[in-house]
């Protein structure tokens, strides 16, 4: 009986039957069922109903973890060879671009507020990078006075999510009545399809998965005992903690490569493995949201997702009209899922309109990601901790300027016409 003594265990129990729920109840509603499973954790967990044993500290331990693993399998996986296509580098510009204006207006409207830029910039943490890096530096910056942090980057995640699907279905509806889709392509190509992945042991996977987590750790633990006399920024270190396991990963799917490339996991697997982390940790966020946290914060909440959410739908549609050559629809319902939710709600917001994903959308998705780095790196890991740090008005004017210069990179060198019809 001592076994079950603790939160762990009804925890994850609570978890397992919620997305298990959620997958029946949710068959044929155009909602994912992660989220729905979350909003069903929310409801009956002790925020509300309290009629599941779900612990916050457990979820919230469980939300900052699953981040790293997805970004590991991710940085682990062999990289397609022949992805050189135009609309990959154009949503690598479309996902720069929106994480630059997101900012941009998080921290312009927190400082409108007088509230701590956090608050602005847990806008694109939460809205494109999802719930688990929100939480993750938003716990980070409470030591720099953010109160709630942690919370409140789980709240806005959440109430992204609610834009994914109380915004992106009626869009999907709308596009559909007006004649917007295209799906101009057919059937992918051979090399776009996935390669066959020949049957992996999971154990060798996991355990390489949880080698490169511990090598992760012990360099945050290197890094912020370096960085002691800096506590603020030594609590930043834990935060990008998923940065740094994506890079070792990166690293060991290079040696491996040539050291024993049959040991390396295939991508298939990673995938699977990437994609059911997603799913855990998209039902811990939501049944970790705690309302009483929103009620104490909901001005700057409320308003600074509002602006963000309205400026994200009407980009991804103006942009991708402009910016993607072939089935711009299509691709505007995925960014906007992505830039709402995460990669998986993008995917079943498109499959909606594409159900076989034949569409350009996904792969641009997929590897535009990777190729944003560049783009989105300097705001993240420059100009919000410039903001935290206590220059939140330098920030907003150098990520203006980056967000400029974003758009004139986009027109010049990846394809964007802005002198299409409105």
């Amino acid at each position: 009986m001592e076994f079950w003594q603790g939160t762990f265990a009804p925890t994850a129990i609570s978890v397992a039957v919620l997305l298990g729920v959620a997958s029946v109840v949710g068959r044929r509603l155009p909602i994912p069922s992660s989220i729905l499973a979350g909003v069903l954790g929310l409801i009956a967990g002790p925020g509300v109903l309290g009629w599941l044993p779900l612990d916050t500290a457990s979820l919230e331990v469980g939300v900052y973890h699953a981040l790293a693993v997805v970004f590991i399998c991710i940085g682990l996986q062999r990289p397609a060879q022949d992805r050189s296509r135009g609309e990959a580098r154009a949503m690598a510009f479309g996902i720069s671009t929106m994480v630059a204006m997101q900012t941009c207006i998080g921290l312009a409207l927190a400082l409108l507020m007088g509230v701590h830029a956090g608050f602005g910039l847990l806008l694109p943490l939460g809205f494109e990078q999802g719930p688990g890096q929100a939480m993750s530096l938003g716990a980070a910056w409470e030591s720099a006075g953010l109160v709630d942090g942690a919370q409140v980057g789980l709240i806005v995640a959440a109430i992204g999510f609610g834009w994914s699907v109380f915004a992106g279905v009626p869009l999907v509806i709308a596009g559909r009545r007006l004649g917007w889709e295209t799906l101009a392509s057919a059937e992918p190509a051979d090399d776009e399809v996935g390669e066959a992945v020949a049957p992996e042991s999971l154990t060798s996977a996991l355990a390489l998965l949880a080698a490169v987590y511990a090598v992760t750790w012990a360099t945050c633990s290197a890094l912020s005992g370096l960085l002691a006399a800096m506590p603020d920024i030594a609590a930043m270190v834990w935060g990008f903690h998923f940065l740094i396991g994506a890079l070792w990963a990166t690293a060991a799917r290079s040696l491996m490569v040539r050291v024993a490339p049959e040991a390396l996991p295939g991508n298939g697997q990673l995938a699977q493995l990437s994609g059911t982390t997603v799913d855990l940790a998209t039902v811990a966020a939501l049944s970790a949201v705690q309302l009483a946290v929103l009620g104490a914060w909901w001005m700057p909440i409320l308003a600074i997702t509002t602006a963000g959410g309205l400026a994200t739908l009407f980009a991804c549609v103006w942009l991708a009209r402009r910016g993607f050559r072939s089935a711009p629809f299509e691709h505007a319902v995925m960014w906007f899922g992505m830039s709402t939710g995460t990669l998986p709600v993008g995917l079943a917001l498109l499959r909606a309109i594409d159900p076989r994903l034949r569409s350009p959308a996904p792969a641009s998705a997929v590897f535009g990601s990777a190729l944003s780095i560049p783009g989105v790196a300097p705001v993240i890991v420059g100009l919000h901790p410039l903001a935290i740090a206590g220059s939140p008005g330098l920030a907003l004017g150098l990520c203006t300027a980056w967000l400029c210069g974003l758009l004139v990179a986009w027109w010049s060198v990846g394809g964007l016409q802005l002198r299409e019809p409105a």
